[in-house]
């Protein structure tokens, strides 16, 4: 800590400003609940930092990620419901469980009998 006051050099420092941390002398402390500050602007920015540091954080980017996850999820379903109909063809065993293919073939059997 330095031993003379930043305002007057003649004077010795007592404490330190709470926010920009320079030394002050007992004729340039202003103290608060908050603190021992050099001026009302220390005091004031001390007040609103601490009050953004109580506010939460935001988290990432709500919108971003929830589109991401859309994305994604409806990308799996579609996967699975073409794997599952791909699988059904291979497998006859399958074939029973594929409801997907059983009603796209009950689709396409309508249509060909309505189109013939």
């Amino acid at each position: 800590m330095s031993k003379t006051c930043i305002n007057h050099r003649e004077a010795p420092s007592s404490t330190l400003c709470h926010q920009c941390h320079v030394p002050i002398c007992k004729a340039c402390s202003i103290v608060s609940p908050q603190g021992t500050f050099c001026s009302p602007e220390c005091s004031v920015l001390h007040r609103e930092m601490k009050s953004r540091l109580a506010e939460p954080a935001p988290k990432g980017m709500p919108k971003l990620e929830g589109l991401i996850k859309m994305v994604v999820a409806l990308t799996l379903v579609v996967v699975g419901f073409f794997g599952i109909h791909v699988a059904a063809e291979r497998v006859p065993k399958l074939r029973k469980m594929d409801m997907i293919g059983r009603l796209l073939g009950a689709f396409s059997a309508r249509e060909k009998g309505i189109s013939e």
